[in-house]
């Protein structure tokens, strides 16, 4: 449904390496990036996903990262924090959600939140 997005954060630098790093694990890399905006997609393909920029934005977002299992789950979240991300939440069921709903977050550099999640 959604072709791409993007998002204005303040600390670009910062973010722009959490990304790099914490979406690796998801198969989702950096595709180019300058001195103010990044573009990241998937490795399989030439297409650019989820961009930054750097801006400012009046409130933090919440982006949710589709992951295949809980492996890849458990290795977004471990990436996230070796790239500067702060955990919000450890991998594990959020039977809140979904019975089978299986998530980690992290706020990033800039206040977001982000998080990986799979459908067991």
């Amino acid at each position: 449904m959604i072709d791409h997005f993007e998002i204005k954060v303040t600390a670009f630098e910062e973010c722009r390496e959490f990304y790099k790093i914490t979406l690796e694990p998801l198969g989702i890399e950096l595709k180019w990036s300058d001195e103010a905006a990044a573009g990241f997609g998937f490795s399989s393909e030439a297409n650019v996903r989820f961009l930054i920029e750097q801006g400012v934005s009046k409130s933090t977002c919440h982006i949710a990262f589709s992951a295949s299992n809980k492996l890849q789950v458990a290795a977004f979240h471990e990436a996230g924090l070796s790239g500067g991300g702060l955990c919000n939440g450890k991998p594990g069921l959020r039977e809140h959600y979904a019975p089978n709903y299986y998530a980690a977050f992290l706020i990033d550099p800039d206040g977001n939140n982000v998080e990986s999640v799979v459908y067991l």
